[in-house]
């Protein structure tokens, strides 16, 4: 009976042995040399036909420990196998560190309580196997300077939070389409397809070395705040088309662009980001017609980039810190965008040199432009509704402002159009409309920027000279403080102005005929808003003081639909007649201005489904008998 019990007790101990791994502290090896006992090797000699083994440990990091396993600069052959790491919770830090190292594998190791789950840094020939992550923030990061640094053998036995890991790596003319998981990696491809998958909660989606192909109406986003990186990346990827994406509520960038060039990206929805779009050392790529939501910075571009134009983007919602921000990036191009909304529209930092500002709209911030950088040519934008129009902020006598060009722009209801800082030198403003709305439409502190250019000046909302000779150039200066500079050619008229209304101001003109109940035919002269950023801005920051100009603007859409007008930022009456697909009258009636006590905004819309929306002068629709029975023909270009 004794012996009985006995042989229980010593299957109930090797039971225990089996179910649970014997403890060991983090591993680090840095060089083939310290691959041994204490590090936790438990056989082996380091060739490919016999690889050391470091298998069966359970680690647990202690806190402030980056790697549970940190493995670099190594040659020889290795396998990890069935390892349980846990606690890896540095965000610089991982579970798995494998850096310069080759014909590694990693085997059927548990990863569990960790931010980071594996990282494979500079190496070559690693295979990753039947390997099990929880992590809250990356499962696994792949980064290297060549796409040899890529080529890895990693299938979908591997699992990021119960979802196989996608690693596609040589393909050509390939699609992939329908994946719905937390990781997907697409490196050393070309002519690839990437559509209609979902990556939620992970690692995104994420090319290296992809070139020619169209990524198209994936998702990537998160849930909750698990600490993930960028919605899709392209890492030295170039001339791919990036579109109909919806990137949402991501921890970095919703598109991140590193080393890549020549990309476009195209109607995608960046909803909540931290950045919509980030450039970084990337030349040539083309950022236009997306919707940018809620990001505090909707469209960066940094690190050396140059000849990127971004262009027709809607950036709006005031979690918006920066709209657009140039920094340490030359070159640039940033144009019609329609900017509402934003703390900051547009941001010229430091070293944000030779970049081209132009026929943007940007209303209802706190600064319309900041400029740091200098040689910067700013013309043809709307500022409207700001604290600051143009802002040269103070940099206390750490970088001189300089030799920007500030041109051809109208600002309207700011509480000052423009500030020159003391450190600003040899700026040219001229040809702008001043209508501002405080007493100093601007303030100059800086030493000999200029005011007037080969004798045209700008127009001042205060200035109360004559004209007697009738040549458009007031008689007399108008003097700039504290400076004492001089404008010397002031304009007196604002005619000119309808071209610098920033999106406005380079919309096709058109003509259409509105034939009325009784047969008479009615001519209009409109603006075509046949775009999403062109719909969207409208008359938003159109100047009051320009309201005898108001012009005509039709809207027209792809689609019938019954959507809502708002007069969200339009100070001024209009009205709205709207007209469906054949041209038939679908309602209309006068927009009224919201007030400081409305705090539901009306919405306007039409009785039915309308393809066209004409938005006019106030009076215009009753005026002229429009009505039931009357009948739109589409416009002809002028």
């Amino acid at each position: 009976m004794k012996k009985i019990f006995w042989f229980f007790l010593v299957g109930i101990f090797a039971l225990s042995l089996v179910g649970s791994a014997a403890q060991h502290p983090p591993i680090t090896i840095l060089g083939d040399s310290d691959f041994t006992a204490d590090n936790g090797v438990l056989s082996g000699s380091g060739t490919e036909e016999d690889p050391y083994v470091i298998a069966g440990w359970e680690i647990t990091l202690p806190h402030g420990a980056p790697y549970g396993v940190n493995i670099q600069n190594t040659t020889a052959h290795f396998v990890l196998r069935g390892l349980i790491i846990q606690g890896a919770t540095d965000p610089k830090g991982a579970a798995i560190h494998l850096a310069f190292v080759s014909g590694a594998r990693v085997e059927n190791c548990s990863i569990t309580n960790s931010l980071n789950g594996i990282e494979i840094a500079s190496s070559t020939g690693v295979t990753l196997k039947g390997n099990v992550l929880y992590v809250q923030g990356l499962g696994l990061r792949v980064t290297g300077e060549t796409a040899a640094e890529y080529n890895h053998t990693i299938d979908e036995t591997n699992l990021l939070n119960d979802h196989p890991i996608e690693y596609i790596y040589g393909r050509n003319g390939e699609t992939i389409s329908g994946i719905k998981g937390t990781s997907l990696y697409v490196v050393a491809s070309s002519n690839m397809t990437i559509e209609k998958n979902e990556i939620v909660n992970g690692d995104g989606i994420q090319l290296a070395f992809v070139k020619d192909s169209v990524i198209r109406d994936n998702q990537a986003y998160r849930e909750n705040p698990v600490y993930t990186e960028h919605g899709i990346t392209l890492y030295r990827s170039d001339n791919n088309k990036v579109t109909g994406n919806v990137l949402k509520n991501n921890r970095f960038a919703g598109v991140y662009l590193w080393l890549s060039n020549g990309n476009e990206i195209v109607q995608n929805q960046l909803l909540a980001n931290n950045y919509g779009v980030l450039v970084s050392a990337s030349d040539d790529n083309a950022i236009h017609d997306n919707v940018v939501f809620a990001n505090p910075t909707g469209i960066q571009v940094t690190a050396g980039s140059k000849g990127n134009k971004i262009s027709k983007n809607i950036i709006y919602q005031e979690n918006t810190k920066y709209g657009v921000a140039i920094e340490q990036a030359t070159g640039n191009e940033v144009s019609r965008n329609a900017i509402v909304d934003a703390e900051t529209g547009i941001y010229l930092g430091a070293q944000g040199n030779n970049n081209t500002v132009t026929l943007n709209t940007v209303v209802a911030g706190a600064y319309g432009i900041e400029v740091i950088g200098s040689y910067n040519d700013i013309s043809r934008n709307l500022i409207s509704q700001q604290r600051q129009g143009i802002l040269f902020p103070e940099t206390y006598g750490k970088r001189k402002i300089i030799g920007n060009a500030i041109h051809d722009n109208v600002f309207s209801e700011n509480d000052r159009d423009l500030y020159l800082n003391h450190d600003s030198q040899v700026n040219v403003i001229y040809g702008n409309f001043l209508f501002g709305q405080g007493k100093a439409l601007v303030e100059d502190y800086g030493k000999g920027n200029m005011w007037t250019r080969e004798g045209r000046g700008n127009f001042w909302g205060t200035y109360s000279g004559s004209d007697a000779d009738g040549d458009g150039i007031g008689d007399t200066p108008m003097t700039v403080y504290p400076s004492a500079a001089q404008d010397t050619a002031p304009l007196v008229s604002t005619d000119a102005a309808a071209d610098d209304l920033g999106v406005l101001g380079d919309l096709p003109r058109g003509s259409v005929v509105l034939t009325l109940k009784d047969g008479t035919k009615l001519p209009i002269t409109v603006l075509i808003a046949d775009e999403g950023y062109s719909r969207f801005t409208g008359f938003r920051g159109y100047p009051p003081s320009l309201r005898d100009l108001v012009p005509a603007i039709l809207f027209v859409y792809n689609q019938e639909f019954q959507g809502n007008f708002v007069m969200d930022t339009v100070h001024f009456p209009l009205d709205i007649a709207f007209f469906d697909k054949s041209g038939k009258f679908a309602g209309g009636t006068t927009m009224a201005v919201y007030t400081d006590k409305d705090k539901n905004k009306k919405l306007y819309t039409a009785k039915r489904p309308f393809l066209y929306a004409l938005e006019l002068p106030e009076g215009f629709i009753a005026a002229h008998g429009i009505g039931e029975g009357t009948i739109l023909t589409p416009p002809t270009a002028e």
